[in-house]
């Protein structure tokens, strides 16, 4: 049975979804996950906190992934941490839970406050507070259809220390968790996140996507997004990242949107434990006029973005050899 939301979104997940689930199969790749993200949009900083557990295999994997505006390679970018066979966490109850990479992600009150906290030398450190200002975004999976996984936006407030400066963070973003599913094995028969995207205004206006699967919460009402969605990417000639960004939908009650974006930051960032490459950018909205800020994860099998980027290379190579040689005179056509 292929993934639903559940109805408007609005299945009632109990305090027992803060913990890891127990696998539904003996499958090497059951597969549990905790990832969200904040930013400071004054300093073009965005930051990825992404961690998995494989507990039928005993493995863990994930990080935490920092970039600005400076750089977009992985290995020149302010802060890059990355394990995929990582021990499975001593502390097996997600609720308070230190990961091997020494994030620890803790339930203050369940599917609504967290506290994270992670420090890596004198690098790295935050302490942040998550507030969420919407009820978990449900979707369901399997036969019979059961909660496999969530989105939910939040307030993320606290303090950053990136190289010894202190940072204060205060921004609205998404988590998500998914549970009972397989990897990598999606990654492998080309399937990507092209339309994982969100913006947030304010706690009265935020979109998720583009279409069936997201939402738009609009003067405080969140509705599913239908059919008819779109997003247009506007891509750098010379390295594939987005520039900027145009999504549009129409939700269920007939409201619809135009977020037009422009990426100020981004990471090139191979995602642990798939196939996968992910094109991570902090994205400037506007959200029908209104100002905001989100995220594209524009995710990528890796064969399928190296064929693309080939491609456009060689097309790329052949107009400006067409300039040049019109440039010399060389050129006859």
């Amino acid at each position: 049975m292929s993934d639903a939301v559940a109805p408007k979104g609005e299945f009632r997940l109990s305090p027992e979804d803060d913990d890891f689930h127990a696998p539904q199969s003996d499958h090497r790749f059951e597969h549990e996950t905790v990832w969200l993200w904040f930013f400071v949009p004054e300093r073009k900083i965005g930051c990825w906190v992404y961690h998995f557990v494989r507990p039928n295999i005993g493995v863990s994997g994930g990080g935490v992934h920092l970039f600005d505006e400076t750089a977009w390679f992985h290995m020149e970018t302010p802060y890059y941490l990355n394990y995929s066979n990582a021990p499975m966490p001593l502390d097996r109850d997600l609720r308070d839970c230190r990961f091997p990479t020494g994030f620890r992600w803790t339930t203050l009150e369940p599917l609504r406050r967290y506290h994270m906290s992670f420090k890596d030398r004198d690098t790295i450190a935050f302490e942040l507070d998550w507030t969420a200002f919407m009820e978990p975004w449900v979707v369901l999976r399997g036969d019979p259809p059961t909660p496999r996984h969530l989105d939910q936006y939040g307030r993320i407030t606290g303090e950053l220390m990136l190289h010894g400066e202190r940072i204060q963070v205060d921004c609205l973003a998404m988590r998500d968790r998914s549970w009972n599913h397989i990897r990598p094995e999606p990654w492998k028969d080309g399937w990507g996140g092209g339309e994982y995207v969100t913006g947030a205004a304010s706690t009265e206006l935020a979109f998720f996507g583009c279409g069936p699967g997201g939402f738009l919460l609009q003067d405080g009402v969140r509705s599913p997004l239908v059919e008819g969605g779109r997003i247009e990417r506007i891509r750098d000639p010379d390295h594939g990242f987005i520039r900027n960004i145009i999504v549009e939908g129409k939700d269920e009650l007939g409201r619809n949107f135009v977020a037009e974006g422009e990426a100020i930051s981004r990471m090139g960032m191979p995602i642990a434990g798939v196939h996968g490459v992910c094109w991570t950018s902090l994205v400037r909205y506007t959200i029908n006029g209104v100002p905001a800020w989100g995220d594209d994860q524009d995710a990528w099998p890796l064969h399928a973005w190296s064929t693309m980027r080939r491609r456009e290379q060689m097309g790329l190579k052949d107009v400006r050899m067409q300039s040049m040689r019109r440039s010399t005179g060389v050129f006859d056509g």
